[in-house]
């Protein structure tokens, strides 16, 4: 194996520390071939191969094999070994990385073990198993901001935790990220006094992303209001999209920030004299929240991309409708509660020429119930639940639909639990991923009714299928994240889709497989009522979003005179 010199390793530490990716992959290409390279050289290589610009797909493939290679020359080497559990799953092939980071999980607490196994049980549907690693490296204060946040994420997906509980953990992760120089920070810089309010949103999803169909026609509705729109991207520029040249063309302003330091992000939002700064992303992946900890813009507001509080005591306003946060529940939430006064989002127009077809049941002499919602949504409470229902309505089947290029763990995790609760896989069907955004559309006309998950419903998919004619049945919660069901329901007019308990949520999908002749007339007026409906009228949803602005804007200034 070769021997690094004190000259090659202070040369690859530097490159590593400027991101020289290139540079580093050319270094040790030409210094190492395959045979005498060790695992430290091979984990870094594949390192450099993914975090270079104009990484490829080819290059993915090729820096796997090195971490693999790297894990192989050292077992015991945990970077090699979480990197090939990382990407792995990335690429839809980690069961050889799984079984061994179980393996080393044995041999006592280890942080980034536990952080990589905690992913990949994340994806494959054991959130609570996840939840449980994650929150040992969080109380040991070892986890890492990118951990802490998928941590608070995948929080939602569950009712592991109440929602104090849930507060207590943001504000905790919080308090272990402060900034450290904030002596570094420009000053503030706003016209306070202008007509025109600089409004800003920070993303990383400023692409081909599910909040892309909701924002887009918004952003465009706010245009023709008193705001100079800025766009803080946190997506690396070469993985930008067609969707991204449609932002660019609407924004006045484009930032591309993902390459900075938070200081620097947070000193870009303020140069640019930002006066609203509006967070799409919470602790979704890719998100920076401690940028927001610095408080770069003088109002800082969570809306859209996160349906939970962020216990950051920097963010002002958390954005919701009446539906989602009641009265007595405030103290529940770090932000201040403003709402809208219908509707927290609005669903950009779906093709109207999308052909809504007949009931199927009629075709299939069969009631079919179906989820196209994150395969992380279907805990096994959901199962249960459904498997309750399959049981009583023995003429039935459910499809679910894959949300990923990689559908066979996936399967059979699912065909396993719902296996336990005495369902036989026969009545399971699994639909692809299609790549062609209508061609999913029109996967909703082999639905009967829609069965939605809890305590995470959809949301995007519950637009959808109302689009498409198919009624969702959701279940009522008891926070922002849990009701997002219930208040798109309650402002479509359909009140009886709405579940208190999990048995009135049984109860009402048996009934509802009873009455097929109802959801077929309810599905040839659906699209209708939808278009009629706070769910897809941008418009009036621009309006007010606008006038919420402007008031929030004004009382600043009232405060701060």
């Amino acid at each position: 194996m070769i021997e690094l010199s004190d000259n090659q390793k202070i040369k690859l530490a530097n490159l590593f520390k400027n991101k020289k990716f290139s540079e580093i992959e050319f270094e040790i290409e030409a210094m190492s071939g395959l045979s005498d390279r060790t695992a430290f050289l091979s984990n870094l290589l594949g390192i450099a191969k993914i975090r270079k610009t104009n990484s490829s797909e080819k290059d993915s493939q090729e820096a796997f094999r090195l971490f693999k290679e790297s894990n192989i020359k050292d077992p015991n080497y945990i970077d090699g070994l979480c990197n090939y559990a990382q990407l792995g799953l990335k690429l839809f092939n980690y069961e050889d990385a799984l079984e061994k980071l179980k393996s080393f999980s044995k041999k006592g607490y280890n942080t980034k073990i536990y952080d990589a196994l905690a992913r990949i049980y994340y994806f494959t549907g054991k959130i609570d198993d996840a939840l449980i690693l994650l929150k040992t490296n969080i109380d040991n204060n070892l986890a890492s901001k990118e951990a802490s946040a998928h941590f608070l994420a995948a929080s939602n997906y569950t009712n592991k935790y109440s929602q104090l509980e849930y507060l207590e953990c943001c504000k905790k992760i919080n308090d272990n990220f402060n900034p450290q120089d904030l002596s570094n920070l420009e000053p503030f810089s706003y016209k306070k006094n202008s007509k025109v309010i600089e409004l800003g949103f920070i993303s990383p999803d400023f692409c081909d992303h599910a909040i892309t169909q909701f924002f887009l026609k918004t952003l465009e509705e706010l245009k023709k209001y008193n705001f100079k729109i800025h766009a803080f991207s946190l997506r690396k520029v070469d993985k930008l999209d067609e969707f991204s040249k449609k932002y660019k063309k609407l924004f006045d302003e484009w930032h591309d920030v993902g390459d900075l330091s938070d200081l620097e992000i947070a000193n870009s939002i303020r140069k640019n004299k930002v006066q609203i700064l509006i967070d799409l992303v919470g602790y979704f992946s890719r998100n920076r929240f401690t940028v927001l900890k610095y408080k770069p813009a003088p109002v800082q507001a969570l809306w859209l991309g996160y349906v939970n509080t962020s216990g950051i005591k920097e963010m002002d306003y958390i954005i919701v409708d009446p539906n989602l946060i009641k009265e007595n529940e405030k103290k529940l939430y770090s932000e201040k509660i403003v709402k809208l006064p219908e509707i927290w989002n609005c669903h950009s127009i779906i093709n109207t020429d999308l052909k809504i077809e007949e009931q199927p049941y009629y075709k299939n002499n069969f009631f079919t119930f179906g989820c196209f919602n994150n395969s992380s949504k279907i805990s096994d409470e959901v199962i249960e639940t459904w498997s309750k229902i399959l049981s009583r309505v023995k003429n039935s089947k459910i499809i679910l639909k894959a949300v990923s290029k990689d559908a066979e763990t996936s399967h059979k995790n699912f065909l396993d639990k719902f296996k336990k609760f005495g369902i036989h896989e026969k009545r399971i069907i699994f639909l692809p991923r299609e790549k062609k955004r209508e061609d999913h559309y029109k996967l909703y006309n082999k639905i009967d009714l829609a069965l939605d998950t809890f305590p995470y419903p959809g949301v995007t998919t519950t637009f959808e299928a109302v689009w498409m004619g198919v009624a969702t049945l959701t279940l009522n919660g008891n926070n922002f994240a849990s009701r997002c069901g219930t208040s798109i329901n309650l402002n479509l007019g359909m009140k009886d889709f709405i579940a208190t308990d999990l048995n009135q949520y049984i109860d009402k999908a048996v009934l509802f497989s009873n009455e097929y002749k109802k959801l077929s007339e309810s599905r040839k007026s659906l699209r209708e009522r939808a278009i009629n409906s706070p769910l897809f009228n941008s418009q009036d949803f621009g309006k007010n979003f606008s006038e919420l602005l402007n008031k929030i804007w004004k009382n600043y200034l009232l405060k701060n005179n």
